[in-house]
C-alpha cells in the first residue's frame, strides 16, 4: 500500500509497523539527499521547513558516513537532479499530511466500540521503530515499552 493510497483510501485503516518504518526510511532518504545537495545548509533549516522533529533530522545527518556537500548552482542542475530534488521535496511535504491525517487507534473500548483517536507520533528516540505508533496516547502509543502481539500455540 502506497502512502497515497493510505492517505486517500475510503476508510482509515491502521498503519502497520512496517509501513511506518518504510515511511520513516523514505523521509530519511529524502532529507539526506536535500542536505547533501546543499539545498538546505543545516539540518535545522530542513526540519523547520518541513515540520520534522529537530533531533531526528540532526540524528540522521550525524550518522551519515560521508557528510560532504556538493553545492550545485541551479543553472547547472541536470534534469535528473532537478527531478530528484522535486521528488524528495514532495516526500517531505507529505509528512504534513501524515501528521494531520493519522489513522485511528482502533483499541477496543469497554462499551464494545473502537477508539477513534488518531495514533501518536513517536518521540525522536523511537523513530527507528517508525514515525507513527500503532495506538493513541490513551492506549499506549506514547509508552516506552514495545507491545507484543499474542501468538496462538497453533500458529507455531
Amino acid at each position: 500500500m502506497t502512502l497515497f493510497h493510505f492517505l486517500t483510501g475510503p476508510k482509515w485503516t491502521q498503519m502497520r509497523p512496517e509501513e511506518s518504518r518504510e515511511l520513516t526510511a523514505r523521509l530519511e532518504k529524502a532529507a539526506l539527499l536535500l542536505l547533501k545537495l546543499d539545498i538546505y545548509r543545516k539540518p535545522d533549516d530542513l526540519a523547520r521547513r518541513f515540520g520534522l522533529p529537530l533531533p531526528v533530522v540532526r540524528y540522521w545527518w550525524r550518522n551519515v558516513e560521508d557528510q560532504t556537500k556538493e553545492a550545485i548552482p541551479d543553472r547547472d542542475l541536470t534534469p535528473k537532479q532537478a527531478k530528484m530534488i522535486r521528488k524528495a521535496s514532495q516526500v517531505l511535504d507529505s509528512w504534513e499530511k501524515v501528521k494531520r491525517y493519522r489513522p485511528e487507534c482502533g483499541a477496543k473500548l469497554s462499551n464494545g466500540k473502537r477508539c477513534k483517536m488518531s495514533v501518536v507520533i513517536r518521540q525522536p528516540e523511537g523513530w527507528d521503530m517508525g514515525a507513527l505508533a500503532d495506538r493513541c496516547r490513551m492506549h499506549g502509543g506514547a509508552s516506552r515499552r514495545v507491545r507484543k502481539k499474542k501468538v496462538d500455540k497453533d500458529d507455531e
